[in-house]
């Protein structure tokens, strides 16, 4: 088996691929959103363009996710000591691949525009907590942290992306809702 955590990544670039990564996922709702608001608030048609919804879909969930992620790995230090850096790494590559294959999913967005935002809901978290889960599986048979400390550990990080995909399927209900 591959050992991920011997090939790391250095960080700005991980962060620059979690950025591009979260930009791909979530381009076709920031369009949406952005076509909508042009049209609502009268915006220019330069801003509302394919381009700045790349780019503005990935701004807010990278700040989310990096808040998020220097917090959890700060506790995981406390509990596991350097394996957090290796968990961390692989939770970085792990998200870039997740949000890749969310982004290669939306494409049925084509298909069914008006159900978009109700599988966004369904959607996002069920790819990203699979992915996450397949990589503490994955974690559990590289030994990353002890035995021991990993069901703490597995609870800790599955707990901190539910939380976080928990909020953002609220707050996407009520914009649906809303808009």
């Amino acid at each position: 088996m591959i050992d991920i955590a011997k090939k790391r990544l250095p960080q700005p670039a991980a962060l620059v691929l979690v950025f591009l990564s979260f930009c791909a996922a979530n381009w076709y709702s920031s369009r949406g959103v952005l076509a909508y608001y042009a049209e609502h608030y009268g915006w220019r048609g330069w801003f509302a363009n394919d381009v700045w919804a790349f780019f503005i879909g990935g701004i807010v969930p990278l700040l989310l996710y990096v808040f998020i992620s220097r917090t959890s790995r700060r506790a995981l230090q406390l509990r596991v000591g350097n394996a957090a850096s290796a968990l961390a790494c692989g939770i970085d590559l792990t998200v870039i691949a997740a949000n890749v294959t969310l982004f290669a999913l939306k494409f049925m967005y084509i298909a069914v525009p008006l159900a978009a935002p109700v599988i966004e809901i369904m959607i996002n978290p069920a790819v990203m907590l699979a992915f996450v889960g397949l990589y503490l599986v994955y974690a559990f048979k590289m030994n990353y942290v002890s035995k021991s400390l990993f069901g703490a550990v597995a609870v800790q990080i599955m707990g901190m992306f539910a939380a976080v995909y928990g909020i953002l399927a609220v707050v996407n209900i009520i914009t649906a809702v809303i808009l």
